[in-house]
């Protein structure tokens, strides 16, 4: 159990790496939300915790496949910038249900470069290279989660971004929609 911030982010490393269902849902909040949005900051994608599950691990079914068996080699590496926390009272809901409002409890901030390579049995695949930020919570069991997944758009002009990206080079949403296929 994740007793710490970064004993989750070591545990969220080692599920990746290991393509590890149970871990990693044993690391997501309930309340689990990730987001990307563009470089324009509108919202391009957005899944809570179920669907969270079913693009990474696959249908609980069985009948689709999710990331975590669709590449044989997945490397997942995250570089710290930054560690801060979000102190409740300074993130009252803005509206009844606001997501990011947490006026009761401190969140921990981890902020930094990902870096993932995934490839499937015939050596085709994703590479990624982006900043993302990670937001966890302390459970009810005392156990660290992760409540908000923060994928930053890749950097660059909006008009320019796509013809400036480097060959192979995706952001984790596009890898994640194309699983979901």
């Amino acid at each position: 159990d994740a007793t710490s911030p970064a004993q989750a982010m070591d545990n969220l490393a080692r599920a990746m790496r290991d393509r590890d269902k149970d871990l990693y849902e044993t690391l997501l909040d309930q309340d689990f939300w990730f987001t990307e949005t563009d470089c324009l900051g509108d919202l391009v994608l957005a899944n809570g915790f179920e669907e969270e599950l079913e693009i990474m691990g696959g249908s609980r079914d069985d009948s689709q496949p999710g990331i975590f068996d669709i590449f044989r080699e997945f490397e997942y590496d995250f570089e710290l910038i930054r560690r801060t926390q979000e102190l409740g009272p300074e993130f009252p809901e803005a509206f009844k249900g606001d997501p990011d409002g947490h006026p009761d409890e401190d969140w921990e901030v981890f902020r930094g470069r990902v870096e993932m390579l995934l490839l499937d049995e015939n050596g085709d695949g994703f590479r990624v290279d982006q900043i993302m930020t990670y937001k966890l919570r302390l459970d009810a069991e005392g156990v660290w989660k992760v409540i908000r997944w923060i994928d930053d758009p890749l950097s660059g002009d909006c008009g320019g971004a796509a013809g400036k990206r480097p060959a192979k080079l995706f952001n984790w949403m596009a890898v994640k929609q194309h699983a979901a296929r």
